[in-house]
């Protein structure tokens, strides 16, 4: 036995099980792989690399556009260093993209270089996938294991409470950042 849609069995096996199942009638558990919403790749080396939830997209008028698309867009730019994607509200489009970046040591940031990066998104993916607002940040809020914590971000850039933050490595880079999204 195992976990359930309260009232709909059916739908919870045809949502993460029937794709894969080799034997519905089967018991033994090796017949029955299931959609973790996790995406992974197998390196040459034979390690699997986990990339992130497949579920990470944002719906921009009805475009379905997946966060890491537009972060590794973003990260063709040479003087990028990190990246996150996050989705804001938006009356008429659903959700938007806002972009944060933390630069590499020693470059500056700039309303210039927030062009360039929001240039190459649009060009390696299209105007759709245009950021709201690129957000040059000193640093991203982290957890201890080096995790960007992209819930935080997307509080931020919705203007709600950003909940608890005291598992980060760097707390203070929230108030940075909150500060300087309110001088724009």
């Amino acid at each position: 036995a195992f976990q359930t849609i309260w009232g709909d069995r059916d739908r919870f096996v045809s949502t993460y099980y029937a794709r894969y199942c080799k034997d519905p009638k089967s018991k033994d558990w090796r017949d029955w792989p299931y959609l973790t919403g996790d995406a992974a790749v197998q390196a040459e080396d034979g390690y699997y690399r986990i990339l992130g939830r497949i579920d990470d997209v944002i719906n921009v008028s009805g475009h379905r556009l997946g966060t890491k698309e537009i972060e590794s867009a973003a990260m063709v730019c040479t003087e990028v260093a990190e990246a996150a994607v996050v989705p804001v509200n938006h009356d008429i489009k659903g959700k938007e993209p806002d972009l944060y970046i933390a630069l590499k040591p020693g470059i500056e940031p700039s309303d210039a270089l927030a062009k360039k990066i929001s240039d190459m998104i649009c060009e390696q993916i299209g105007k759709i996938a245009k950021p709201r607002c690129v957000w040059l940040v000193k640093d991203m809020p982290k957890t201890r294991s080096g995790k960007i914590m992209r819930r935080v971000l997307a509080s931020i850039s919705n203007d709600r409470d950003v909940g608890d933050v005291t598992t980060l490595a760097n707390p203070e880079i929230v108030t940075e950042i909150q500060e300087m999204l309110k001088k724009k």
